[in-house]
Protein backbone atom coordinates (compact mmCIF):
# COMPACT_ATOMS: atom_id res chain seq x y z
CA UNK A 1 0.00 0.00 0.00
CA UNK A 2 1.23 3.30 -0.98
CA UNK A 3 2.36 6.11 1.61
CA UNK A 4 -0.55 8.05 0.32
CA UNK A 5 -3.16 5.53 1.02
CA UNK A 6 -2.04 6.09 4.55
CA UNK A 7 -3.25 9.44 5.11
CA UNK A 8 -6.45 9.21 3.19
CA UNK A 9 -9.19 7.70 5.43
CA UNK A 10 -10.28 4.08 3.60
CA UNK A 11 -12.93 3.24 5.40
CA UNK A 12 -16.37 3.09 3.15
CA UNK A 13 -18.64 5.78 2.87
CA UNK A 14 -21.36 3.33 4.17
CA UNK A 15 -19.51 2.48 7.33
CA UNK A 16 -17.86 6.31 7.85
CA UNK A 17 -21.58 7.34 7.63
CA UNK A 18 -22.45 4.41 10.19
CA UNK A 19 -19.89 4.95 12.88
CA UNK A 20 -18.95 8.92 12.36
CA UNK A 21 -22.12 10.77 12.04
CA UNK A 22 -24.72 11.90 14.05
CA UNK A 23 -27.97 12.24 12.91
CA UNK A 24 -30.00 15.48 12.11
CA UNK A 25 -33.02 15.90 14.55
CA UNK A 26 -37.22 16.66 12.86
CA UNK A 27 -38.99 19.27 14.39
CA UNK A 28 -42.84 18.64 15.67
CA UNK A 29 -44.68 21.76 16.17
CA UNK A 30 -47.97 21.63 18.27
CA UNK A 31 -50.87 23.55 17.67
CA UNK A 32 -52.98 23.65 20.64
CA UNK A 33 -56.67 24.33 20.05
CA UNK A 34 -58.27 27.49 21.62
CA UNK A 35 -58.70 26.40 25.67
CA UNK A 36 -55.68 23.95 25.70
CA UNK A 37 -55.01 20.36 25.05
CA UNK A 38 -57.40 18.00 25.81
CA UNK A 39 -56.30 14.79 28.39
CA UNK A 40 -55.72 12.35 25.53
CA UNK A 41 -53.44 14.98 23.72
CA UNK A 42 -51.52 15.66 26.73
CA UNK A 43 -51.23 12.28 27.04
CA UNK A 44 -49.88 11.95 23.30
CA UNK A 45 -47.23 15.01 23.82
CA UNK A 46 -45.99 13.42 27.42
CA UNK A 47 -45.71 9.90 25.04
CA UNK A 48 -43.65 12.31 22.51
CA UNK A 49 -41.81 14.01 24.78
CA UNK A 50 -40.76 10.86 26.94
CA UNK A 51 -39.00 9.38 23.62
CA UNK A 52 -37.73 12.58 22.81
CA UNK A 53 -36.02 13.00 26.14
CA UNK A 54 -34.74 9.39 26.43
CA UNK A 55 -30.87 8.53 26.66
CA UNK A 56 -31.30 4.65 26.17
CA UNK A 57 -33.04 4.47 22.92
CA UNK A 58 -32.55 7.95 20.86
CA UNK A 59 -34.82 9.04 18.69
CA UNK A 60 -33.52 12.66 16.78
CA UNK A 61 -37.24 14.59 17.31
CA UNK A 62 -37.44 18.27 18.75
CA UNK A 63 -40.35 18.87 19.91
CA UNK A 64 -42.32 22.74 20.34
CA UNK A 65 -45.33 23.97 21.56
CA UNK A 66 -46.64 26.71 19.29
CA UNK A 67 -49.10 28.87 21.63
CA UNK A 68 -49.56 31.69 19.13
CA UNK A 69 -49.84 29.00 16.15
CA UNK A 70 -53.57 29.98 14.51
CA UNK A 71 -55.73 26.55 14.57
CA UNK A 72 -59.02 26.73 14.39
CA UNK A 73 -60.01 23.78 14.50
CA UNK A 74 -61.48 21.48 17.33
CA UNK A 75 -58.56 19.76 18.16
CA UNK A 76 -54.63 20.06 18.46
CA UNK A 77 -53.09 19.95 15.28
CA UNK A 78 -49.06 18.29 15.28
CA UNK A 79 -46.58 19.39 11.72
CA UNK A 80 -43.35 17.64 11.53
CA UNK A 81 -40.92 18.70 9.41
CA UNK A 82 -37.21 18.02 7.65
CA UNK A 83 -34.19 18.55 9.72
CA UNK A 84 -33.85 22.47 10.19
CA UNK A 85 -30.34 22.63 8.37
CA UNK A 86 -32.09 20.84 5.18
CA UNK A 87 -32.49 24.21 2.75
CA UNK A 88 -36.00 25.13 1.63
CA UNK A 89 -38.28 23.10 4.49
CA UNK A 90 -37.57 25.30 7.18
CA UNK A 91 -41.37 26.40 6.95
CA UNK A 92 -42.79 23.48 5.25
CA UNK A 93 -44.06 20.63 7.25
CA UNK A 94 -43.72 17.15 5.28
CA UNK A 95 -47.16 15.56 7.49
CA UNK A 96 -49.66 17.13 9.95
CA UNK A 97 -52.19 15.35 11.40
CA UNK A 98 -53.98 15.52 15.12
CA UNK A 99 -52.14 14.91 18.05
CA UNK A 100 -53.53 11.50 18.78
CA UNK A 101 -51.59 8.63 20.82
CA UNK A 102 -51.78 6.23 17.50
CA UNK A 103 -50.36 9.12 15.20
CA UNK A 104 -47.58 9.98 18.75
CA UNK A 105 -47.12 5.46 17.90
CA UNK A 106 -46.79 5.84 14.02
CA UNK A 107 -44.34 8.92 14.28
CA UNK A 108 -42.14 7.17 16.74
CA UNK A 109 -41.47 3.83 15.38
CA UNK A 110 -42.59 1.83 12.55
CA UNK A 111 -41.73 -2.48 11.42
CA UNK A 112 -40.12 -1.01 8.55
CA UNK A 113 -37.94 1.56 10.02
CA UNK A 114 -36.92 -1.23 12.75
CA UNK A 115 -35.97 -3.75 10.34
CA UNK A 116 -33.66 -0.92 8.34
CA UNK A 117 -31.70 -0.37 11.45
CA UNK A 118 -31.59 -4.50 12.25
CA UNK A 119 -29.90 -4.97 8.52
CA UNK A 120 -28.08 -1.82 9.17
CA UNK A 121 -26.55 -3.23 12.11
CA UNK A 122 -25.72 -6.59 11.00
CA UNK A 123 -23.36 -4.60 8.13
CA UNK A 124 -25.27 -4.34 5.45
CA UNK A 125 -24.01 -1.53 3.16
CA UNK A 126 -27.32 -0.23 1.71
CA UNK A 127 -30.68 -1.37 1.81
CA UNK A 128 -33.31 -0.21 -1.07
CA UNK A 129 -36.42 0.68 -0.24
CA UNK A 130 -38.71 0.36 -2.45
CA UNK A 131 -42.23 2.77 -3.04
CA UNK A 132 -44.29 0.86 -5.32
CA UNK A 133 -46.48 2.44 -7.76
CA UNK A 134 -49.35 -0.06 -7.27
CA UNK A 135 -48.94 -1.24 -10.59
CA UNK A 136 -47.31 -4.62 -9.83
CA UNK A 137 -45.79 -5.59 -13.63
CA UNK A 138 -43.54 -2.15 -12.76
CA UNK A 139 -43.19 -3.11 -9.22
CA UNK A 140 -41.98 -6.57 -9.62
CA UNK A 141 -39.56 -5.74 -12.29
CA UNK A 142 -38.23 -2.93 -10.46
CA UNK A 143 -37.36 -5.21 -7.72
CA UNK A 144 -36.14 -8.11 -9.78
CA UNK A 145 -33.47 -5.09 -11.13
CA UNK A 146 -32.85 -4.16 -8.09
CA UNK A 147 -32.06 -7.69 -6.77
CA UNK A 148 -30.44 -8.47 -9.37
CA UNK A 149 -27.58 -5.61 -9.70
CA UNK A 150 -27.32 -5.61 -6.12
CA UNK A 151 -26.14 -9.51 -6.17
CA UNK A 152 -24.03 -8.53 -8.59
CA UNK A 153 -22.27 -5.19 -7.05
CA UNK A 154 -21.72 -7.42 -4.31
CA UNK A 155 -19.39 -9.71 -5.94
CA UNK A 156 -17.73 -6.93 -8.12
CA UNK A 157 -17.37 -3.91 -5.02
CA UNK A 158 -14.59 -4.45 -2.79
CA UNK A 159 -13.71 -2.93 0.72
CA UNK A 160 -10.73 -0.21 0.18
CA UNK A 161 -7.57 -1.40 1.17
CA UNK A 162 -6.05 -0.09 4.63
CA UNK A 163 -9.11 -0.55 6.92
CA UNK A 164 -7.49 -1.46 10.22
CA UNK A 165 -10.20 -3.28 12.76
CA UNK A 166 -11.27 -1.46 16.22
CA UNK A 167 -8.58 -3.84 17.94
CA UNK A 168 -5.82 -2.32 15.35
CA UNK A 169 -6.31 -5.73 12.93
CA UNK A 170 -6.97 -6.69 8.98
CA UNK A 171 -5.09 -3.19 8.19
CA UNK A 172 -1.49 -1.02 8.07
CA UNK A 173 0.02 -0.70 11.94
CA UNK A 174 -2.03 1.87 13.93
CA UNK A 175 -0.58 5.45 13.55
CA UNK A 176 -1.74 9.28 14.18
CA UNK A 177 -1.66 9.66 10.49
CA UNK A 178 -3.98 6.57 9.49
CA UNK A 179 -6.76 7.12 12.46
CA UNK A 180 -9.18 8.01 10.16
CA UNK A 181 -8.78 4.38 8.86
CA UNK A 182 -9.54 2.57 12.33
CA UNK A 183 -13.34 1.26 12.73
CA UNK A 184 -14.97 2.29 15.58
CA UNK A 185 -17.18 -0.99 16.30
CA UNK A 186 -17.18 -4.35 15.57
CA UNK A 187 -20.34 -4.43 13.15
CA UNK A 188 -20.04 -6.77 10.36
CA UNK A 189 -17.22 -4.84 7.77
CA UNK A 190 -18.69 -6.22 4.28
CA UNK A 191 -20.47 -5.16 1.19
CA UNK A 192 -23.62 -6.26 0.93
CA UNK A 193 -26.78 -5.39 0.09
CA UNK A 194 -31.04 -6.23 0.25
CA UNK A 195 -34.48 -4.94 -0.86
CA UNK A 196 -37.23 -3.75 1.45
CA UNK A 197 -40.69 -2.93 -0.48
CA UNK A 198 -43.23 -1.05 0.65
CA UNK A 199 -46.77 0.18 -0.48
CA UNK A 200 -48.14 3.78 -0.89
CA UNK A 201 -51.15 3.14 1.43
CA UNK A 202 -49.36 1.29 4.39
CA UNK A 203 -50.85 3.47 6.69
CA UNK A 204 -48.34 1.86 9.76
CA UNK A 205 -45.39 3.24 7.70
CA UNK A 206 -47.17 6.60 6.68
CA UNK A 207 -45.06 8.74 8.59
CA UNK A 208 -42.43 7.26 6.98
CA UNK A 209 -43.61 7.63 3.54
CA UNK A 210 -44.21 11.42 4.16
CA UNK A 211 -40.15 11.50 4.87
CA UNK A 212 -39.64 9.53 1.57
CA UNK A 213 -42.04 11.61 -1.08
CA UNK A 214 -41.34 14.51 -0.14
CA UNK A 215 -37.72 14.30 -0.67
CA UNK A 216 -38.10 16.48 -3.68
CA UNK A 217 -40.60 18.76 -4.66
CA UNK A 218 -41.94 16.91 -7.80
CA UNK A 219 -41.80 13.20 -6.75
CA UNK A 220 -45.64 13.59 -6.27
CA UNK A 221 -45.47 14.13 -10.55
CA UNK A 222 -43.76 10.32 -10.22
CA UNK A 223 -46.53 8.72 -8.24
CA UNK A 224 -47.89 6.28 -11.08
CA UNK A 225 -43.77 4.45 -11.26
CA UNK A 226 -41.42 2.42 -8.58
CA UNK A 227 -39.47 4.78 -6.59
CA UNK A 228 -35.63 3.10 -4.92
CA UNK A 229 -34.50 4.78 -2.11
CA UNK A 230 -30.95 3.89 -0.67
CA UNK A 231 -30.70 3.82 2.97
CA UNK A 232 -26.85 3.64 5.01
CA UNK A 233 -24.99 4.75 7.57
CA UNK A 234 -27.58 5.79 10.63
CA UNK A 235 -30.83 5.56 8.68
CA UNK A 236 -29.47 8.43 6.24
CA UNK A 237 -31.15 8.35 2.17
CA UNK A 238 -29.98 9.28 -1.43
CA UNK A 239 -32.67 11.05 -3.37
CA UNK A 240 -34.78 7.81 -5.39
CA UNK A 241 -34.15 6.25 -8.81
CA UNK A 242 -37.69 6.53 -10.41
CA UNK A 243 -39.23 4.05 -13.30
CA UNK A 244 -36.98 3.28 -16.17
CA UNK A 245 -34.04 5.28 -13.98
CA UNK A 246 -33.94 2.15 -11.89
CA UNK A 247 -31.30 0.84 -14.23
CA UNK A 248 -27.96 -1.46 -13.74
CA UNK A 249 -26.12 1.27 -14.96
CA UNK A 250 -27.54 3.58 -11.73
CA UNK A 251 -27.86 0.59 -9.19
CA UNK A 252 -23.91 0.15 -9.81
CA UNK A 253 -23.83 3.91 -9.63
CA UNK A 254 -25.36 4.07 -6.18
CA UNK A 255 -23.86 0.91 -4.78
CA UNK A 256 -20.16 2.14 -6.15
CA UNK A 257 -20.21 5.56 -4.25
CA UNK A 258 -21.20 3.67 -0.87
CA UNK A 259 -18.89 1.93 -0.98
CA UNK A 260 -15.32 3.50 -1.97
CA UNK A 261 -13.23 4.89 0.60
CA UNK A 262 -14.64 7.73 2.10
CA UNK A 263 -13.01 11.57 1.71
CA UNK A 264 -12.43 14.47 4.70
CA UNK A 265 -15.11 17.33 4.18
CA UNK A 266 -17.97 18.58 5.71
CA UNK A 267 -21.26 16.28 6.11
CA UNK A 268 -24.00 18.53 5.64
CA UNK A 269 -22.59 19.41 2.39
CA UNK A 270 -23.00 15.29 1.29
CA UNK A 271 -26.27 14.52 -0.30
CA UNK A 272 -29.06 12.35 1.44
CA UNK A 273 -31.04 13.02 4.62
CA UNK A 274 -31.54 11.03 7.70
CA UNK A 275 -34.72 9.16 8.63
CA UNK A 276 -36.67 9.67 11.48
CA UNK A 277 -35.64 6.86 13.69
CA UNK A 278 -35.59 5.74 17.40
CA UNK A 279 -32.20 3.17 17.34
CA UNK A 280 -29.39 3.66 19.94
CA UNK A 281 -26.84 3.85 17.29
CA UNK A 282 -23.86 4.45 19.60
CA UNK A 283 -24.74 1.68 22.02
CA UNK A 284 -25.21 -0.64 18.99
CA UNK A 285 -22.00 0.16 17.73
CA UNK A 286 -20.10 0.26 20.87
CA UNK A 287 -20.15 3.54 22.27
CA UNK A 288 -17.81 4.78 19.00
CA UNK A 289 -16.80 8.51 18.14
CA UNK A 290 -18.97 10.89 16.65
CA UNK A 291 -17.87 12.91 14.64
CA UNK A 292 -19.38 16.26 12.07
CA UNK A 293 -16.23 17.39 10.71
CA UNK A 294 -15.85 15.06 8.18
CA UNK A 295 -17.88 14.58 4.94
CA UNK A 296 -18.16 12.16 2.31
CA UNK A 297 -17.45 12.89 -1.78
CA UNK A 298 -20.52 14.37 -3.56
CA UNK A 299 -22.25 11.96 -5.32
CA UNK A 300 -21.77 13.16 -8.79
CA UNK A 301 -24.91 13.17 -11.00
CA UNK A 302 -27.10 12.39 -8.14
CA UNK A 303 -30.22 13.50 -9.72
CA UNK A 304 -29.41 12.61 -12.75
CA UNK A 305 -29.64 9.19 -11.93
CA UNK A 306 -33.62 9.59 -11.71
CA UNK A 307 -33.49 10.02 -15.20
CA UNK A 308 -36.01 7.62 -16.82
CA UNK A 309 -39.49 8.68 -19.03
CA UNK A 310 -42.52 9.29 -16.96
CA UNK A 311 -45.13 6.72 -18.63
CA UNK A 312 -48.79 7.69 -18.93
CA UNK A 313 -49.92 4.77 -17.23
CA UNK A 314 -50.16 3.61 -13.81
CA UNK A 315 -52.61 1.78 -12.04
CA UNK A 316 -53.76 1.83 -8.02
CA UNK A 317 -53.17 -0.88 -6.27
CA UNK A 318 -53.77 -2.27 -2.23
CA UNK A 319 -50.86 -1.69 0.75
CA UNK A 320 -48.48 -3.28 2.78
CA UNK A 321 -44.67 -3.63 3.51
CA UNK A 322 -42.91 -6.52 1.76
CA UNK A 323 -39.01 -7.96 3.58
CA UNK A 324 -37.20 -9.36 1.09
CA UNK A 325 -37.32 -12.10 3.38
CA UNK A 326 -33.63 -13.52 1.77
CA UNK A 327 -31.81 -10.72 2.16
CA UNK A 328 -32.55 -10.47 5.92
CA UNK A 329 -30.15 -12.48 7.52
CA UNK A 330 -30.24 -12.52 11.26
CA UNK A 331 -32.40 -10.22 12.99
CA UNK A 332 -31.55 -11.06 16.19
CA UNK A 333 -30.80 -7.43 17.29
CA UNK A 334 -30.69 -6.50 20.51
CA UNK A 335 -34.12 -5.15 21.01
CA UNK A 336 -33.10 -2.66 23.92
CA UNK A 337 -31.47 -0.58 21.06
CA UNK A 338 -33.85 -0.32 18.92
CA UNK A 339 -37.67 2.17 18.73
CA UNK A 340 -39.55 2.91 22.08
CA UNK A 341 -36.94 5.76 23.12
CA UNK A 342 -35.11 9.20 22.38
CA UNK A 343 -32.25 12.08 22.73
CA UNK A 344 -28.61 11.23 23.28
CA UNK A 345 -25.19 13.01 23.50
CA UNK A 346 -24.58 16.51 22.35
CA UNK A 347 -22.68 16.72 19.59
CA UNK A 348 -18.78 17.34 19.52
CA UNK A 349 -18.48 20.66 17.45
CA UNK A 350 -14.91 21.74 16.46
CA UNK A 351 -12.64 24.70 14.08
CA UNK A 352 -11.90 23.47 10.76
CA UNK A 353 -8.73 24.20 8.58
CA UNK A 354 -9.33 26.81 5.85
CA UNK A 355 -8.05 23.95 3.46
CA UNK A 356 -11.19 22.14 4.87
CA UNK A 357 -13.18 24.71 4.20
CA UNK A 358 -12.04 25.73 0.65
CA UNK A 359 -12.35 22.27 -0.21
CA UNK A 360 -16.39 21.90 0.62
CA UNK A 361 -16.79 25.27 -0.75
CA UNK A 362 -15.79 23.97 -4.38
CA UNK A 363 -17.67 20.87 -3.61
CA UNK A 364 -20.92 22.98 -2.87
CA UNK A 365 -20.09 24.54 -6.32
CA UNK A 366 -19.80 21.60 -8.30
CA UNK A 367 -22.77 19.72 -6.80
CA UNK A 368 -25.25 22.60 -7.31
CA UNK A 369 -23.72 23.05 -10.79
CA UNK A 370 -24.80 19.27 -11.57
CA UNK A 371 -27.85 18.93 -9.78
CA UNK A 372 -28.26 22.09 -12.08
CA UNK A 373 -27.56 20.08 -14.86
CA UNK A 374 -28.88 16.65 -14.12
CA UNK A 375 -32.61 18.37 -13.34
CA UNK A 376 -32.35 19.86 -16.94
CA UNK A 377 -31.78 16.60 -18.81
CA UNK A 378 -34.12 14.75 -16.41
CA UNK A 379 -37.23 17.25 -16.98
CA UNK A 380 -36.20 17.46 -20.58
Amino acid sequence: MSAGALFACQVPVFRYALERWEVDPYELVIAPRTGGLTAEEQSALDFLREKSRSVDVPLNLRIRVDQDAENSTNAAVASLFYPGRIRGYETKAIWMGKLTMENARRMVDSPLRRELAKRILHGQSCIWLMVECGDKAKDDAAAAMLASESGRAKTILKIPEGVIGKNGTGGADFAPSNFDNVLQSEVPLKIDFSLLRIKRTDQDEAILLKMLLNLEDDLGEWSNEPMAFPVFGRGRILEPLIGRGITSENIMEHSGYLCVACSCEVKDQNPGLDLLMAVNWDAAIDGSEVVIDKVLPPLEGTAALIAAGKTDEGKGGESHSAVDQTAAGDNALVPALVADSVPGTPRQEGMLPLRTLLIALGCVVLVVALGTAALRRRRG
